[in-house]
């Protein structure tokens, strides 16, 4: 009787806080030009990595279009910023893309990414502010939060009656898609758990959210806003900040980290029947940290 084959291992690449490119700007602030050359560095490694290992997505942490989100899904900040920077055929798989506070920063802009999803034929993945996302062939169930409407700091309308509501559904939301089965679970917000950076951790997101990691046995949490690299592991969770897609910030001293870096890169995760494994790399391609999570 023939036995049948195990399915290869599903790789996707996670980057965060990453768009900036925009000759107009560019043209105009020093600054705007540095971060957009490390952004284009950082696509340049992307696709040199996927060329030679063959990746089927890629998972946003947020802040993808600076300093304020796009106005509308034909704002040419989709061609300067996203299109013709990712443009290598390698790259060409459907982006799951998550919300970050510079996302929200135009009135319009959260509208403008689900609208521009509504007609990229398949590349930008985001039907609503907060999602589900299922990859089939390791079983992998990508929860993706809205996490700054979930937060005081960061969602204007937070203490309104309106946003209590919006709120208190997206955790009952939450709730529901974690406790679904899958071989692995992997959440992806904004906002950092664990993490040593400029941005300090929110008590409230914290308190609600970790729990629920913890009790439905999610492997992996992703999250940028942070401007650096870093893996934390606790009580079965591997907490990765992937927020150097572009500029960079200051970290903290690392203690109590697996491992914590501040470089342009990107994150690989190569998902199998019974490990994670989870590789860091540098604009210049260069692995700075691999580490296993088991499932």
């Amino acid at each position: 009787m023939a036995v049948a084959a195990e399915p290869a291992a599903e790789r996707l690449f996670v980057l965060g806080d990453w768009g900036w490119a925009d000759p107009e700007l560019e043209r105009q602030y020093p600054l705007v030009r540095q971060n957009a050359d490390l952004q284009r560095a950082v696509a340049k490694a992307m696709a040199a990595q996927a060329a030679q290992e063959p990746i089927s997505a890629v998972l946003t942490t947020g802040d993808n279009f600076y300093p304020s989100g796009v106005k509308s899904a034909t704002d040419p900040r989709w061609s300067t910023s996203f299109e013709q920077v990712y443009a290598a055929p390698a790259l060409q798989v459907p982006w799951i893309a998550s919300l970050g506070n510079h996302d929200h920063d135009h009135e319009n802009s959260a509208q403008a990414e689900i609208d521009y999803a509504a007609k990229s034929k398949g590349r930008w993945i985001m039907p609503a502010r907060y999602y589900a996302h299922h990859l089939p062939a390791q079983d992998i169930r990508v929860i993706v939060l809205d996490a700054c409407s979930l937060s005081p700091l960061w969602n204007r309308r937070y203490f309104s009656a309106e946003a209590e509501r919006a709120t208190a559904a997206q955790w009952a939301w939450a709730e529901a898609e974690l406790a679904k089965p899958a071989r692995w679970k992997v959440v992806v917000g904004h906002l950092p758990i664990r993490s040593q950076g400029v941005h300090s951790t929110e008590p409230e997101y914290i308190r609600r959210l970790t729990p629920l990691l913890e009790q439905h046995r999610v492997q992996l949490y992703l999250n940028g806003h942070n401007h650096h690299a870093e893996l934390v592991k606790a009580k079965g969770v591997a907490y990765v900040t992937c927020g150097n897609g572009s500029d960079l910030y200051p970290t903290g001293s690392g203690q109590g980290s697996e491992f914590i870096g501040a470089y342009p890169g990107f994150t690989a995760l190569d998902f199998g029947r019974e490990e994670l494994v989870i590789r860091f790399f540098d604009a210049e391609g260069k692995v700075r940290h691999r580490s296993v999570q088991p499932r």
